[in-house]
């Protein structure tokens, strides 16, 4: 496991092991409340989809081909963006700004490295025509008007199912999220500290 992987799963756990302890500052069932548990959820599942998405186009070519449609026409790394969104979504799922902007960094603390690193290795590979699709495509935040899609695609099925898999668990960190509010709310949990 490289890691990225490893660290990343360590300040998640980390950052989730908090949560048990504390719970948001907003009124419970208020506007507030509600607003950034739906956002979260929201967040969660366009992570999960953006994921799916993303290996529909490259799954089984990463390395071999310049994928440079579908969410690779409006940002290098759609995969990366999508993941943020999850991480975003997961800080949200405990209604809390402080969770989310602690995911939020967790994940640039853990991926931006990766990031640069990756696209290095795809000049190496690719060369002019890496420099050419840089020069066009973001890094990192999605610039929709550049979308190009493809009318079909060649997917290596192994890859395309783990991924989908791996994806469909995104949303259940909702459903963790909410457990450990409930817990509070029982009394089951301490609360040591309430966030923003």
């Amino acid at each position: 496991m490289n890691f990225r992987l490893v660290a990343s799963r360590l300040v998640l756990g980390s950052i989730a092991a908090v949560a048990c302890f504390t719970q948001h500052a907003w009124a419970e069932t208020g506007n507030v409340d509600k607003l950034l548990a739906g956002l979260g959820y929201g967040l969660l599942i366009a992570g999960c989809i953006g994921r799916i998405w993303c290996a529909v186009y490259i799954a089984g070519r990463k390395n071999l081909d310049l994928v440079d449609k579908g969410p690779f026409s409006i940002t290098r790394n759609p995969l990366y963006f999508f993941s943020f969104l999850a991480f975003i979504g997961a800080g949200l799922s405990f209604e809390s700004l402080t969770i989310a902007a602690a995911f939020g960094a967790a994940f640039f603390a853990t991926h931006w490295r990766t990031i640069h690193l990756e696209e290095r290795n795809l000049h190496k590979i690719f060369g002019a025509v890496y420099d050419e699709y840089m020069k066009r495509v973001p890094r990192f935040f999605p610039k929709p008007r550049l979308y190009a899609g493809s009318e079909f695609v060649t997917v290596n099925s192994r890859v395309f199912t783990r991924t989908m898999l791996e994806a469909g668990l995104i949303p259940l960190v909702y459903l963790g999220a909410q457990a450990i509010e409930v817990g509070h709310e029982q009394g089951i949990l301490p609360t040591l500290l309430r966030l923003y």
